[in-house]
């Protein structure tokens, strides 16, 4: 990939980095459950981060460099009381939130994996392969997430 094609292709992932934040700030009010909101806004908390990341990258390209990235891991919270699931009141919308989520993350994965794929460079190779695991761990939370709320009714992120 040409360095035009390069930061076309960051500018994109800086974009949908920012909009799945404020995806994830939405759906957390539209969550009952204290646990639900504190997944969502972590997940926000992580999109910003990549957003931030990519902007650093951006300005070191203008260097003819890569940066090396520092991932970020989650941080599952304590549940209060020793309560380790909860169950969710507003069930149909969160659930549909949350499958339009996974589809979200599945193609930043992706669209990270291509990244890594099109660039010789080590720093660059890693940190796009970092960005898409962080990615495929978040779709793989969503996804268990999912699962027990279509099943149960229930949040169960700090168990």
């Amino acid at each position: 990939m040409d360095d035009k094609g390069l930061l076309e292709a960051v500018q994109t992932a800086i974009e949908a980095e920012r909009a799945a934040r404020e995806f994830y700030l939405a759906a957390a009010e539209k969550t009952a459950s204290p646990q639900g909101k504190a997944l969502l806004l972590q997940l926000a908390d992580f999109e910003a981060y990549h957003a931030q990341k990519l902007l650093d990258l951006v300005g070191s390209l203008g260097a003819g460099r890569y940066i090396a990235y520092e991932g970020k891991a989650f941080a599952r919270p304590r549940p209060e009381g020793g309560r380790t699931s909860e169950q969710e009141t507003n069930l149909r919308e969160v659930v549909d939130v949350l499958t339009l989520a996974m589809d979200a993350e599945q193609k930043a994965q992706a669209r990270y994996q291509r990244l890594a794929e099109s660039t010789t460079d080590l720093l660059g190779k890693a940190m796009f392969e970092r960005l898409a695991e962080e990615e495929a761990t978040h779709y793989r939370i969503l996804s268990d997430e999912f699962y027990t709320l279509s099943n149960k009714g229930l949040w169960v992120w700090a168990e």
